[in-house]
């Protein structure tokens, strides 16, 4: 593995159907890369309480409930930022690792493994 660092590059948003988000990117000095992550944001919550009547009048009501979320949004903004008219961003990703993905239009990607993004 071998991480690089694109730093102050534009990118285009290639696919994006609110599940998959891929964009790519050329580096200084390098060829047109794609990188891609998955932006379905998982969320799972269980929740459970009870009611207990003491009297006419007086009640006693305990809840209790845990959630977990995953949410990607900042690298979505992040990317969506750097593909704006003069806006660049830092990405660095992997250029010896890549992924073959297809899209649901059947259009073939090789996506470099993503590291981080910021900008």
């Amino acid at each position: 593995m071998s991480a690089t660092t694109a730093s102050g590059v534009s990118v285009t948003i290639e696919w994006d159907d609110s599940v998959m988000i891929i964009f790519s990117f050329t580096p200084s000095g390098g060829s047109k890369q794609y990188c891609g992550f998955p932006h379905v944001i998982p969320a799972w919550q269980s929740q459970s309480g009870t009611q207990t009547e003491v009297s006419a009048k007086v009640q006693t009501i305990s809840q209790a409930a845990f959630q977990i979320s995953g949410d990607p949004a900042t690298w979505v903004e992040t990317v969506k930022y750097g593909s704006r008219d003069g806006k660049t961003i830092t990405i660095v990703y992997d250029d010896t690792t890549n992924v073959n993905y297809t899209s649901s239009t059947a259009t073939p990607y090789q996506l470099q493994l993503l590291y981080s993004i910021t900008g």
